[in-house]
Parts: C-alpha cells; structure tokens; sequence
C-alpha cells in the first residue's frame, strides 16, 4: 500500500479589502499549528519522503515549518495544488506524479479543493453539493492506495478507461486533536 497524507494549510490572515488573496500568510496561531502537525508525524512515524505544496505563502509556510519540526525535504511547490485548482485537474496531476512516488508523501493545499480531491479519490462523483469531508484548518487526512481491493475504485481522473485507482481513507485528524 501507498501512503499520501493531505494537509490543509494552518490558521492564516484575514483577508483585507483590495489584498489579493494569494499573497495571504500564516498568523502565530497558523505557525504553532504547524509546528503541532509536525511533532505530531513525529510521534506517530509519519515520515513522508516527498512534500509538495500550493505556491500560496500561507500553504508554504505551513509546509516548511512541518518540514522542519519532522525533519524532512524541503517542499516542492506545485501549480496544481493552489487555490480553485478543478478537482478532476488536480487528480489527473496526483495520478501522473503518484508512479513517481516510492515512498509516503505528504500534499499541502487548501480548501475547498482538498475537500473535493479527497471525495473524488474515493469515488464521489462531481460536482458534489457537499464533499464526502470537510477538512479543517492544520487538519491532517491520510489515504492508502490498495492494489488488491478492488472495494473502493474510481475511473481515472473521471475518463472512460478501465485504469482504476483504490483509495482507503484511514483517518482524518484535526489539530486541535495533535
């Protein structure tokens, strides 16, 4: 089984009248809440080796403070994982990077797209009215990937074709709760 774990980006500024959206950083709060989501892959053996993150500065900087309290490689930031990315564009780049990927690895991005991502992965069909969760701020999600399952399948990335991708969520923790 393959590993990826989901993390919403923690506690971040209010947005400002006229401030662009994306430029948005991580208050005190935020950065403890990291920091707390770091220890806690710590204690737990959640050692991704592969980090990824939305460019967004608030989505970084939870990232990178991660990175650091569970000493682990520095994120790669991906387009695909920004804000308002499509969930089916988002999984079709999962899908493409996850052959990649040898070991856990460890996405960070916002919401509603990770909402959305995590119920297509487990076979939800969009657009939903409501995701099949709702992950909260510093929240962390984690799935396995079952190739010998054939319980939970979706089509790939929403295509006709026969591939299939079986997705277990295995829990989803919310910081307060690290």
């Amino acid at each position: 089984m393959s590993t990826l774990y989901f993390l919403r980006h923690a506690t971040a500024e209010v947005i400002l009248p006229d401030q662009d959206d994306r430029a948005r950083c991580l208050i005190e709060k935020g950065k403890q809440q990291a920091a707390k989501v770091g220890q806690f892959m710590v204690r737990h053996d959640m050692l991704p080796q592969h980090v990824f993150t939305s460019p967004y500065p608030r989505a970084s900087e939870t990232a990178a403070i991660v990175c650091e309290q569970a000493k682990l490689t520095s994120a790669t930031a991906v387009d695909w994982l920004a804000l308002n990315t499509p969930p089916l564009d988002a999984l079709e780049a999962l899908q493409r990077l996850i052959p990649q990927l040898s070991a856990p690895s460890l996405f960070v991005g916002h919401e509603p797209d990770l909402s959305q991502l995590i119920s297509r992965m487990l076979n939800a069909q969009l657009p939903l009215l409501e995701p099949l969760l709702k992950v909260r701020k510093a929240s962390l999600t984690c799935l396995q990937l079952n190739t010998e399952s054939t319980e939970f399948t979706a089509s790939s990335a929403g295509s006709n074709d026969s591939a299939t991708v079986n997705w277990c969520l295995q829990w989803s923790v919310p910081v307060k709760f690290m």
